[in-house]
């Protein structure tokens, strides 16, 4: 089912579709696979097409053995076949918390819990189109297509339905501070945002990391300390902000603290080339030209292997040859 705005077209399309288009060839009868007669009955069954048969079958097999990981799997996927999707979901996760590493639970999982999502946001477009979650969901999604002024109007929307949604204020913040490299006036505007999300949600990691980066932006790197290490507190595991409050204490001047920081975004993601650079710095200041070099040598090695891999995906040649 496809749900309509009658100002803006076709919005969102439900759970049903989204998962017949993502998912339901992996669901629908299919001949059986090579082999077939070496399978379960209930697998036999359910690649005939038999679904209701496929699932008395496998739910069978599970009274004598309730750990057969294939057989829920199967009998999930029945139930999905059928369109029982909250049916499904239990017998995935169930199956999940037996093999949580399992490949296939964990895909069926994933587009089953999509597939249920997707069925609320239906809802949730249907029941309540002028809410502010409605006009949020809707900002999300045109922020995801890159549409930011429709974006920006959807979450103005959705504040003005709700003025007290950290949520909303920080994707307001965010998308201001997409367009940093375009004007200096949207430094100020994410301040805004990010400060006032803040008020309402003073440990929100996304307004605490956005409110640090927008002062550091702004040449304020005294002011972002703060807000920084607030939001490496609420995600210690984020090497991004690890980084922001790196760069931050080495403009102001605390080196050694700058270190710190740089050293754990690294080694959270040891691909993070800003980090090298800016470590490069730092050690320099220490008086430490052997880490200097190591980080130096290491900046260099991402930049040309990101220079060997845009060559590759444009078909150019290598600017490193």
């Amino acid at each position: 089912m496809t749900l309509t705005n009658p100002t803006r077209g076709t919005l969102v399309t439900s759970g049903l579709g989204v998962f017949a288009l993502a998912g339901f060839l992996v669901l629908a009868p299919s001949a059986a696979p090579v082999g077939a007669e070496e399978l379960p009955e209930y697998a036999r069954a359910f690649h005939g097409g038999d679904y209701e048969g496929a699932k008395a079958l496998a739910v069978n097999r599970l009274k004598d053995h309730p750990n057969d990981v294939q057989a829920r799997l199967l009998l999930g996927r029945a139930e999905a076949a059928m369109g029982r999707f909250d049916a499904a979901y239990a017998e995935f996760s169930k199956a999940l918390r037996l093999a949580p590493d399992d490949p296939d639970v964990l895909y069926y999982v994933g587009m089953t819990a999509g597939a249920l999502a997707q069925q609320e946001f239906g809802r949730l477009l249907a029941e309540a189109p002028g809410s502010g979650r409605a006009h949020q969901l809707q900002g999300d999604s045109l922020e995801a297509q890159g549409k930011k002024e429709e974006a920006k109007a959807e979450y103005e929307a959705a504040l003005e339905a709700d003025p007290a949604s950290a949520e909303v204020l920080v994707a307001l913040g965010d998308l201001a501070r997409s367009d940093f490299a375009v004007s200096k006036a949207n430094v100020a505007e994410a301040r805004d945002f990010y400060t006032r999300a803040l008020r309402l949600a003073p440990r929100d990691y996304g307004a605490l990391y956005g409110l640090g980066v927008s002062e550091a932006t702004a040449g304020e790197h005294a002011k972002a300390l703060e807000p920084l290490r607030g939001a490496v507190e609420e995600e210690p595991d984020s090497p991004t902000a690890h980084l922001a409050l790196g760069i931050s204490l080495l403009e102001t001047g605390e080196v050694s603290a700058a270190v710190v920081e740089l050293e754990t975004a690294a080694r959270l993601e040891p691909r993070l080339r800003q980090a090298y650079f800016h470590l490069a710095r730092a050690y320099n200041t220490l008086g430490r030209p052997e880490d200097m070099e190591r980080a130096v040598a290491r900046f260099r090695e991402l930049v040309r292997e990101e220079q060997e891999a845009n060559a590759a995906l444009i078909g150019a040649p290598n600017p490193s040859q």
